[in-house]
């Protein structure tokens, strides 16, 4: 009996080990990486920068350099994923993180930080090969609880990193953040190689293929992977969105005083909403089309995200920010699912590359529409992100028919 045709699950199963062995290695390198980047403004100011609108621009790009050049350079590394092995490109990954985090805790100015942030991109492409992995790592039938798994642990680092790394930044300084980011991504680096066994795509014990040449034609011929590309990218935008927000509409409430400790909470609990919810719809998955949740999700959390734009007082946008969070927590699951479901696993990690591709532009772009945004009108922020959301539900109604 095979592994895709095996009907229990247990933790004893040498592809649920994998898996397991994954989202512990995803969960510690990306609380590492919630050590630093909040804070990236405060280090900014640190390394002599003092004019306000000077530091916004600063981190603005230094927040966007990173997924940008990732993003960019996420297919090719896909593809050299699949012709040389993925856990190789996850090995180059944690290995890169490990050095240059750790210089950047080092730099004297505002201009060697961007140059490590540039660095940084040219190693980055973590998450999207973690899914890729994960999506051929277990059967076909796990592939959704795989990926939510996964995802799970990278939400979940959003609730636990930055409220560590604010107590190392206020205890010992900004740059020990990065200093224990480092050691946190070789950590990582230890579990990645010996917890982590690769297993290739398609029959077990079957000889690597190597895989044939895809052109960017061939990649978008298969169905519907343009509009899954969108849907992640859309999902993206409004998460990374609605995180940059919170603390803008905390700071706007009427006699707020703890603003960063009420943002800090919020977006905590939304975090444990997002992956409480991206552990539910892998389930439902199983027995209801990826396509039709995901369609659900965004219909359900477009008015919940224009309603925040409404919100008078911080319980009310903590219990809004939470339910936003189980109706849209899961999208990035469910999309990064489908893309599965259409692409062959000899040739995925190359496909999750320019799925990758969609993610980074949704989060270089977020954090700079975000701002242009609420510098006009906080609450037509809120309602552009509604708009994404509900145009996204749309294409699936509309735009993907027989997308399952």
């Amino acid at each position: 009996m095979t592994d895709a045709t095996r009907p229990a699950t247990t933790h004893g199963d040498p592809w649920a080990r994998n898996i397991w062995a994954l989202t512990l290695i995803v969960f510690v390198a990306f609380v590492g990486f919630q050590f630093f980047s909040p804070f990236l403004p405060l280090y900014v100011h640190e390394l002599g920068v003092l004019d306000a609108r000077r530091v916004a621009l600063w981190s603005g790009a230094l927040a966007a350099v990173t997924p940008a050049i990732s993003g960019l350079l996420a297919p090719i590394f896909g593809r050299l994923a699949d012709r040389y092995g993925r856990k190789l490109m996850l090995l180059r990954s944690l290995v890169g993180f490990t050095v240059i985090i750790a210089a950047m805790g080092l730099v004297t100015s505002v201009e060697q930080l961007l140059a490590a942030r540039v660095l940084q991109g040219l190693f980055a492409g973590f998450t999207p090969m973690a899914m890729a992995v994960a999506s051929v790592s277990a059967p076909r039938e796990k592939v959704p609880t795989a990926i939510g798994m996964v995802q799970s642990a990278q939400l979940l680092s959003a609730a636990v990193g930055p409220a560590a790394g604010g107590y190392v930044a206020s205890h010992f300084g900004i740059r020990y953040a990065f200093f224990v980011t480092a050691g946190m991504c070789a950590l990582a680096l230890v579990a990645l190689i010996f917890l982590f066994t690769e297993v290739e795509a398609g029959a077990p014990g079957a000889p690597r293929r190597m895989p044939a040449r895809l052109s960017l034609r061939e990649i978008f011929s298969y169905p519907h992977f343009a509009g899954v590309l969108l849907l992640l990218m859309a999902a993206q935008f409004v998460d990374r969105g609605l995180a940059l927000l919170i603390p803008l509409q905390v700071a706007a409430l009427p006699g707020m005083h703890a603003i960063a400790a009420t943002s800090g909470l919020i977006i905590s609990v939304a975090a444990v909403a997002a992956t409480v919810s991206a552990n539910v719809v892998a389930r439902l998955s199983r027995e209801i089309p990826p396509a039709r949740l995901l369609m659900v999700a965004f219909a359900v959390g477009s008015p919940l995200c224009a309603a925040m734009a409404l919100a008078h007082g911080w319980p009310a946008l903590l219990v809004l920010r939470a339910v936003v969070g189980l109706a849209l927590g899961g999208a990035i699951t469910l999309a990064y699912t489908l893309g599965a479901s259409i692409v062959p696993g000899e040739t995925r990690a190359a496909a999750f590359g320019w799925l990758a591709l969609g993610v980074q532009i949704g989060t270089a772009a977020s954090p700079l529409l975000t701002g242009a945004l609420a510098a006009v009108s906080l609450p037509g922020a809120f309602l552009v992100y509604a708009a994404v959301a509900f145009a996204s539900a749309a294409v699936l109604a509309f735009g993907t028919r027989g997308l399952r």
